[in-house]
């Protein structure tokens, strides 16, 4: 799979809350810097994927709107809006946040990301 196509599935297909397709995709280095509504953020791949597990915990579903997708040597950059249904209202999705982020690829697996969030 091309480091596109898991980008893609982890967008498209609700990888974002599929634990294991993470653990496939994250290098065991991994380091996500995330400036979010709570300030600036260092996650590691064990943060991650309990992020993961808690995401599918609280909503039933969940969507990534894609504006923008931009792919230059080991890097690909992506602007979306995460949208989920909750339990109490599980037809109509709620858009939870804005988020810009860059991903960087080493030996096929996401080795570090720098995202921004903003809070709907």
């Amino acid at each position: 799979m091309t480091n596109r196509a898991k980008i893609e599935f982890l967008y498209k297909e609700d990888g974002m809350r599929n634990d294991v397709f993470l653990n496939e995709l994250l290098h065991d280095d991994f380091i996500l810097d995330w400036d979010s509504s709570q300030g600036n953020v260092n996650m590691n791949k064990a943060d991650i994927v309990d992020l993961a597990k808690e995401l599918k915990q609280n909503y039933v579903d969940s969507f990534m709107e894609i504006s923008h997708f931009i792919e230059d040597n080991n890097q690909i950059v992506v602007k979306y809006n995460h949208k989920v249904t909750t339990i109490e209202n599980p037809k109509e999705f709620v858009l939870i946040a804005k988020v810009v982020v860059i991903w960087e690829f080493e030996a096929d697996k996401i080795k570090k990301g720098y995202q921004i969030s903003k809070p709907n």
